[in-house]
């Protein structure tokens, strides 16, 4: 009896705050049809493209910089083709990449980088802690540790990242959805 009544105020609760807020912002903002701006990610050849959404985070790198930038987009603007994030226009000519999340080869390298940290690491331990004279850390452990971290770290760098580069073939471009 206790679990009905929780989950009915609950009910009532939520619905009383869908209804006070819909109250606040407007009729528009309760049935959704407020105006919705996309920045796509579109590229000469392919008739599909990608979308990125008011409020999500982006992390790019402008043109003739070497450092990344990023932060949620505040607003788009289709008029001028410009993002406002963190407080400041950016032109959407102006972006040389995005960086657009990482890859499973991401999750395979840093695997990788950590087992052979872990087996140098466990490898120490075990020879230090076993008691026994004859054994010593060895080269083949050394190898097996330096082999996978360089492994991991090269297949991290050469394909653990998704990058979108601006340019020819590649544009940006921001549109207003609403009718």
């Amino acid at each position: 009896m206790r679990l009905i009544t929780l989950l009915l105020l609950t009910f009532l609760c939520t619905s009383a705050s869908a209804i006070f807020e819909c109250a606040i912002a407007g009729p528009d903002a309760c049935l959704g049809i407020h105006a919705q701006r996309i920045m796509l990610f579109e590229k000469l050849t392919a008739s599909k493209s990608d979308r990125v959404y008011e409020g999500e985070r982006l992390k790019f790198k402008m043109k003739g910089d070497k450092f990344w930038q990023e932060g949620p987009i505040r607003e788009m603007r289709p008029d001028i083709q410009a993002l406002i994030i963190n407080d400041r226009f950016v032109m959407l000519d102006e972006i040389q990449i995005i960086h657009r999340g990482n890859t499973a080869g991401a999750a395979v390298g840093v695997g990788l980088m950590t087992f052979g940290v872990g087996w140098s690491f466990w490898a120490g331990v075990g020879y230090n802690t076993d008691g026994d004279p004859t054994t010593q850390y060895g080269r083949q452990d050394l190898m097996t540790s330096l082999t996978t971290i360089g492994s991991g770290f090269l297949i991290y760098t050469l394909f653990g990242q998704r990058k979108y580069k601006t340019g020819k073939y590649k544009r940006l471009r921001v549109i207003d959805t609403s009718f």
